[in-house]
């Protein structure tokens, strides 16, 4: 259902504004609810929106004229054992490990030579499926599960949404300069600059606040590349889906597009933070 066509129960359209409203209100609770808990109902929950933000990408590459309800059932089972690695990465890293394998092996058999005319397409679109989608989801999960996991998985997510929030209101106010007109038109290079200096400014903000006991000399590495991470995951999906030929991944969240839409920078931000982490913290 489009935003533009969406009726209240008095028959009035929704605004877009009031459909990403009421999706937010029921989404943040729950995100941020097993944010909080974590352990298996973090990766169950995952892994549910690693399975869907899969069927979106499958179907974006592979049937974007169908609607995704009249496509799903030809790759359901697949975008299935990306939720399984997502989810199972809580019990043992080799899901993940397992999972990149497979998703390698699928692009070596789409894009290296072979005989015969078996399509390749859908092999490279499932390999990227376990690549993109699965362990960069999955990441998520290992970072939740660290120690203190809880307070950076938050740290990553707000920051995230802060260099969004700043590049779209400097952006709307100051924005002259394209960015990267064929990729988005709407960006603009003040908005990046206003959305990298909200970014910088949210980790240390964030960092002060959930006392995670980081200097901030060491939180540097990670806040003066975070929000460059963010933007590029930005602007890498949303290159994606103008060669997909489609505004929004889906309209599975109203008013918000689909879940890609919406993970598109944190897809890109989580593995940074959890290497940072690993290397500097941990």
């Amino acid at each position: 259902m489009n935003a533009t066509t969406a009726t209240a129960a008095g028959g009035h359209p929704r605004s877009n504004l009031q459909l990403r409203l009421m999706t937010a209100a029921i989404g943040l609770p729950l995100v941020s609810g097993v944010i909080w808990i974590g352990g298996w109902p973090f990766a169950l929950v995952a892994g549910v929106v690693a399975t869907l933000a899969a069927i979106e990408f499958l179907h974006g590459w592979l049937f974007p004229t169908l609607p995704v309800s009249h496509a799903v059932r030809q790759f359901a089972p697949f975008a299935g054992a990306a939720g399984v690695m997502v989810a199972g990465t809580h019990s043992s890293p080799s899901f993940l490990l397992f999972g990149v394998a497979v998703g390698l092996g699928l692009l070596a058999l789409g894009y290296l030579p072979a005989g015969g005319r078996r399509p390749r397409r859908p092999f490279r679109i499932q390999g990227w499926t376990l690549l993109y989608v699965g362990a960069l989801i999955a990441v998520l999960v290992l970072a939740r599960d660290l120690e203190q996991g809880r307070k950076w998985v938050f740290l990553g997510i707000l920051a995230t949404f802060a260099v969004d929030t700043g590049a779209y209101a400097v952006g709307r106010m100051f924005g002259r300069h394209k960015l990267a007109p064929k990729i988005s038109p709407k960006k603009t290079w003040e908005g990046a600059i206003g959305g990298y200096v909200a970014g910088v400014a949210a980790c240390f903000g964030l960092n002060a606040l959930f006392e995670t006991g980081v200097p901030w000399t060491t939180l540097s590495h990670f806040a003066f590349v975070m929000p460059i991470a963010a933007q590029a995951g930005d602007l890498f999906e949303s290159g994606m889906k103008r060669r997909m030929g489609v505004k929004d991944a889906s309209g599975l969240l109203p008013g918000h597009g689909g879940f890609l839409d919406r993970l598109d920078s944190i897809v890109f931000v989580l593995p940074l933070l959890y290497l940072f982490l690993q290397v500097r913290v941990l």
